[in-house]
């Protein structure tokens, strides 16, 4: 039997590895509750037997809040830490405020602290510190803790289209898009430059694999059209992959996400150098004609339908799922199975089980 590390850097590698490896998609960081239901099946408190019963080969490098902010914020179950605000909202340390959904169990956007500002206001506007005490503490101790023994993930997600969108505002920032070329221009490079520095601070700390992206596709199509992401987005992808990879010597691994059909750009995410694309969901892209088109050159994150075979399927749906996907894109390494993103509250426990069991079950010998 492989390490973990083993596992991981064979499949990468395009090598067939003794089973495939096992990510846990985020469930933890984006689902507390889904997370806790999982506990409470398996009789377990503690985080890291869950990872370990599931056969996870990764574990987590997260930049956190800093000790500033969390002496003035809450955790709200199941979100997180923030600030409170007036009228019941919640901010966090960009000044983005968001709104607890009737049902108690999504946020939504609600204050965007670029809404009204011009491109000269942007200067004004600063940028949590990453040298804030606090802000790398809990990476830090991670990696000491499992250097040796798991692939370290390092997170970059909301890289620049998000992020971007999250301070300006979603329809404003696409108007920007096509009527204030000059402020996009300056903030999404301001935004270059700090992924770029927090990039080199997971390196320093461990990372083997640093996840970049954003959310470009819907279900059918792309949120912008290709032209528009190759004009924008592309080159400063680029700018920071090049950036990164120069720095780790070559040595670091870059992962891309993008829910939904993104299938037009791949090919110039692999000319810029990704290496993994998550989460090819199979409603929107088939990943065994992704894997036939780019099996040599991309390995395939995920895959197991959040939308419809985990929540309403049965245990053997998901089991069925499962080994349909490691026959057709597991052989010969470049495959990673998780759910395409954290599994919402109401997917049956016992689907997410299955998942792993299963997985772990299934050699690829066979």
């Amino acid at each position: 039997m492989l390490s973990h590390r083993e596992r991981v850097f064979k499949t990468l590698n395009h090598e067939e590895p003794d089973r495939v490896p096992l990510d846990d998609a985020w469930m933890a960081y984006v689902r507390l509750d889904v997370w806790d239901a999982i506990k409470r099946y398996l009789h377990v408190e503690d985080d890291e037997k869950v990872r370990r019963y599931l056969g996870i080969d990764f574990r987590y490098l997260v930049m956190d809040p800093s000790e500033k902010f969390k002496k003035n914020a809450k955790f709200y179950y199941p979100f997180g830490l923030f600030k409170p605000a007036e009228s019941g909202l919640l901010e966090d340390e960009w000044g983005v405020k968001y709104q607890i959904t009737g049902n108690g169990l999504y946020l939504r956007y609600y204050y965007h602290p670029l809404a009204n500002a011009d491109v000269d206001d942007l200067d004004q506007y600063e940028f949590p510190s990453l040298d804030a005490p606090g802000r790398f503490d809990e990476a830090e101790k991670t990696a000491k803790k499992f250097k040796d023994l798991y692939v370290l993930e390092g997170f970059l997600h909301q890289t620049l289209f998000e992020w971007a969108w999250a301070l300006r505002g979603f329809n404003r920032f696409l108007r920007d898009l096509y009527t204030n070329e000059r402020f996009v221009n300056k903030l999404l490079d301001r935004l270059v430059k700090y992924r770029i520095d927090i990039g080199k601070r997971l390196i320093d700390i461990g990372a083997d694999i640093l996840q970049l992206g954003d959310d470009f596709g819907m279900q059918t199509g792309m949120i912008v059209p290709p032209h528009i992401w190759r004009k924008y987005f592309k080159p400063r992808m680029k700018i920071i992959i090049d950036t990164l990879k120069s720095y780790s010597r070559n040595s670091i691994y870059i992962f891309y996400h993008s829910d939904g059909y993104i299938e037009p750009i791949i090919p110039d995410l692999i000319e810029i150098g990704v290496q993994i694309l998550n989460p090819i969901q199979p409603e929107c892209m088939n990943p065994a004609e992704i894997k036939k088109k780019y099996g040599d050159k991309l390995v395939l994150h995920a895959t197991i339908s959040v939308q419809t075979t985990l929540p309403r399927g049965t245990v053997e749906d998901v089991k069925k799922e499962v080994i349909s996907r490691i026959r057709e894109c597991g052989r010969g390494g470049g495959l990673i199975l998780a759910p395409t993103h954290a599994p919402q509250p109401g997917t049956p426990i016992e689907n997410i089980i299955a998942l792993y069991e299963t997985a772990q079950k299934f050699a690829l010998k066979m």
